[in-house]
C-alpha cells in the first residue's frame, strides 16, 4: 500500500495538535479551577502555550533533514517529562538539572520505572517513523521564508514582546527545555564568579558554641501577625512564646525575591545597591570565624542568589522538582527532617540559612490541610475569580503554617545556645486597591514581617545583646540591618560590621 503525500500545511497541522494535546495539556493537569472564567482562563493560557510551541514545531519541520535531526530528541524528551509530570508531579527546573549533574547514576535509576522505559522506546519508534514520513511523503512548503518569518515571530512574540506571556511560556513544554538549562548554566555562571570581598577582613569568634539560624521568609507581610496586633491569632505559638521579639516596622525597598534576597544577605544599602550583586555575604565571615555553615532551600535557585547558596560549605534543596505552577503541597515544614540532621552535625559553631516557601502564592499548597483555619479557601488559579475573602482566608492559613515551622525549628534549638532570626523578603498585596500578590510595586509589599528568637542559653551568655533587642524591636529600620545584625548575634567581631545597624547594639 502506498504511503500517501501530504502537503507541509497539513502535516504542521497535525503534529502540533497531537504535541499540543499530549505534551502541553499535561502542563495544565491538576491546575485548580472553579468555574467558566477560570475554566475559559486555563484554556487561553493553554492556546498560547500551545501555540507558541506550534510555531517551535514548525520551525524544525521547515527542513525534512533538521527534522529528522531534532524531532525525535523533542519527542524523548517531553514524553519524559509529561511522564514525571504525571507521576510526581515534577517540574524541569534549574535545581532538578543540577541535581541531575550531582546526583550518580545509582540515584537516577531508582527513578526509572519499566512504565518509563515503555514509554520512551514507543516514542522513540514514533518519533523516528514520523521523522522517516516527513522525509520522503511531505511535500516541501511552498514560499519556505514566509513560514519561517510567521513562525519565528510567533515562537518570539510570548517571550520576547509580550511580558505577562514570558513566565507560563517558559515554563511550560517544549521552552523550558532551553530555558530550564540557561538559567542551570547562568546559575552555575554566578556560583563561579570571583568574589573575595572579605579576604583579609579580620574576624574573631566571641563565642565557643553558639548556633545561628537567619530564616528568609516569603511573601509574609508585617501586619498579618497575630504577634503585631493583627484581628486574627495567625501566630498562636510563636506568640505564646516570651523569647520571641518582634519588629514590625521593618521596611525593605525591594518587592520581589530575585533583589531581596541579596540584600538581605550582604551589606547593600540605598548607597551602595550593587553590592547586593557583587560582594560575598555573611556566610563567608561567619566561615572565617569558624563556623560550619549550610543553606537548607525550600525554593528554586536564580541567578541573583545562586552564589550565596553554594557560598555555605552544605547545600541542601528541598523540593527541587517544584515550580511555581506545581499545585500540590509544597511545604515549609518538609525541610524539618534536614534541619535536625544539620543540628546533629558536629560543629560547635554553625549558621543554618533556612530560604523558605512561606506564603508564596498558590497560598494552598504552603500549608497543610490541617491549618485550613480560615475559609472558605481559594479554589481557583484565576485570581479575578475569587473573592478578597478567600484569598486572605488563605494567605492567614500559610501565616499558621509559618508558625508552626518557626516554633518546630526554635523547638530543636531552645536547649542550645541559639538564636534564630526571621526575616521575610517582602511583603503581599490582598486586595488592597484591587492589587494582589506581588512583583509589581505596591505599598503593602515594603513592610515584610521580622522577628528575633533567642533560647534561655543565649539570653544568660548575651543579656546587654537582648535588652538591646527589646530596646530597638519597635524603631523604624530598613533590611539594611541584617547583615550586621547576624555578625553581632553570631558574636562575631569584624570591622565590616556597622554597629549602628545590629538590632543588637
Amino acid at each position: 500500500m502506498k504511503i500517501p503525500r501530504i502537503s507541509f500545511a497539513l502535516f504542521w497541522v497535525i503534529l502540533s495538535a497531537l504535541y499540543g494535546v499530549l505534551c502541553v495539556g499535561a502542563e495544565f493537569a491538576g491546575s485548580p479551577l472553579s468555574g467558566a472564567k477560570g475554566l475559559a482562563t486555563l484554556l487561553v493560557q493553554w492556546a498560547v502555550v500551545a501555540g507558541a510551541a506550534s510555531a517551535v514545531i514548525g520551525l524544525i519541520s521547515l527542513s525534512r533533514k533538521v527534522f529528522a535531526a531534532l524531532f525525535p530528541l523533542l519527542a524523548l524528551c517531553s514524553a519524559t517529562a509529561v511522564y514525571y509530570r504525571l507521576t510526581l508531579g515534577t517540574a524541569l527546573t534549574a535545581n532538578v538539572i543540577e541535581l541531575a549533574v550531582v546526583n550518580d547514576a545509582t540515584t537516577w535509576f531508582s527513578l526509572v520505572s519499566w512504565q518509563l522505559v515503555v514509554l520512551i522506546v514507543a516514542t522513540l519508534i514514533g518519533s523516528v517513523a514520523m521523522a522517516v514520513y516527513r522525509y520522503h511523503r511531505v511535500n516541501p512548503p511552498k514560499h519556505a521564508p514566509v513560514w519561517a518569518a510567521t513562525f519565528i515571530l510567533a515562537a518570539v512574540t510570548p517571550t520576547c514582546i509580550i511580558g505577562r506571556f514570558h513566565d507560563p511560556v517558559v515554563a511550560r513544554m517544549p521552552y523550558v527545555f532551553w530555558y530550564a538549562t540557561a538559567d542551570y548554566l547562568a546559575n552555575r555562571s554566578s556560583v563561579a564568579e570571583e568574589r573575595s570581598t572579605f579576604g583579609n577582613t579580620p574576624v574573631t569568634s566571641g563565642s565557643d558554641s553558639v548556633t545561628v539560624v537567619v530564616v528568609i521568609g516569603e511573601s509574609l507581610r508585617a501586619d498579618h501577625l497575630g504577634l503585631n496586633g493583627y484581628a486574627r491569632n495567625t501566630t498562636p505559638r510563636l506568640g505564646a512564646d516570651s523569647t520571641v521579639v518582634s519588629l514590625p516596622n521593618i521596611y525593605t525597598e525591594h518587592f520581589y525575591t530575585h533583589t531581596s534576597v541579596p540584600h538581605i544577605l550582604t551589606r547593600a544599602d540605598s548607597v551602595h545597591p550593587l553590592r547586593a550583586f557583587e560582594e560575598q555575604s555573611f556566610i563567608t565571615l561567619l566561615k572565617r570565624a569558624g563556623f560550619h555553615t549550610a543553606w537548607l532551600s525550600n525554593q528554586d535557585q536564580v541567578r541573583t542568589y545562586a552564589y550565596f547558596m553554594h557560598e555555605a560549605d552544605t547545600l541542601i534543596r528541598c523540593n527541587a522538582h517544584r515550580n511555581l505552577y506545581s499545585y500540590d503541597k509544597w511545604l515549609d515544614s518538609d525541610m524539618l527532617p534536614d534541619f535536625i540532621r544539620l543540628l546533629s552535625a558536629d560543629a560547635a559553631r554553625r549558621l543554618i540559612v533556612v530560604h523558605a516557601i512561606g506564603s508564596h502564592w498558590w497560598y494552598r499548597s504552603h500549608y497543610p490541610d490541617s491549618l485550613a483555619r480560615f475559609t472558605p479557601e481559594i479554589n481557583s488559579r484565576v485570581v479575578s475569580e475569587l473573592s478578597r475573602e478567600q484569598m486572605v482566608n488563605s494567605y492567614d492559613n500559610t501565616v499558621l503554617a509559618t508558625d508552626a515551622f518557626l516554633s518546630s525549628l526554635t523547638d530543636g534549638l531552645r536547649e542550645r545556645n541559639a538564636i534564630l532570626i526571621y526575616i521575610s523578603d517582602h511583603g503581599e498585596a490582598l486586595g488592597e486597591n484591587g492589587n494582589y500578590l506581588h512583583a509589581e510595586d505596591f505599598p503593602e509589599l515594603h513592610n515584610p514581617a521580622c522577628l528575633v528568637w533567642y533560647s534561655p542559653a543565649y539570653a544568660r551568655l548575651f543579656p546587654e545583646k537582648i535588652s538591646a533587642l527589646n530596646r530597638n524591636a519597635h524603631k523604624r529600620m530598613s533590611t539594611d540591618i541584617i547583615f550586621h545584625s547576624v555578625l553581632d548575634a553570631a558574636a562575631v567581631e569584624t570591622p565590616v560590621t556597622d554597629g549602628s545597624l545590629s538590632i543588637f547594639r
